[in-house]
């Protein structure tokens, strides 16, 4: 395993997320037993009907994507699905998990000019994606603290 799973579940003081985990979860996944017999450390594990949850699942994050830019947090997630393959493949397949993704976080200042982008991960990334049978997600966190403050300061 990387250093990168000992870093502490991280969160923007601002905005209060962090969207750069790794995260597996079902209706019927035995979370227990597979924490049991799992080599990896989870930040986060949960049964369904605890609180707000409706499933059973696990989390690992992988860093505080609030501040670590879009393009690293490729090249750690490429890194750390390399270095646990296998184990990664033997989540996804793990009885009762129906969700299994790569989050990853990313911050966008929109300006004036921005009407619009998309975001895709490079081939690398992807093809281990592919290979471990995890999806990969960008969460968009949008600034708009431009916007607030022009509408402010014009009274709107």
């Amino acid at each position: 395993m990387t250093s990168i799973l000992g870093r502490a579940r991280s969160h923007d003081a601002s905005d209060g997320m962090n969207h750069f985990e790794l995260f597996a979860h079902g209706e019927s996944f035995d979370v227990d037993a597979y924490v049991a017999s799992s080599p990896l450390r989870f930040d986060l594990v949960w049964h369904g009907g605890d609180g707000c949850y409706q499933t059973s699942g696990v989390s690992i994050t992988l860093g505080d994507g609030a501040t670590i830019g879009v393009f690293e947090q490729e090249r750690l997630a490429r890194e750390f699905l390399c270095t646990n393959r296998e184990v990664l493949r033997e989540l996804g397949s793990y009885p009762g998990v129906e969700t299994f993704i790569l989050g990853l976080h990313y911050q966008a200042e929109l300006t004036g000019g921005t009407s619009g982008f998309c975001l895709g991960p490079p081939p690398g990334l992807m093809s281990h994606c592919l290979d471990i049978g995890i999806r990969p997600v960008y969460y968009v966190v949008v600034d708009r603290k431009q916007e607030w403050e022009a509408a402010v300061s014009s009274g709107g």
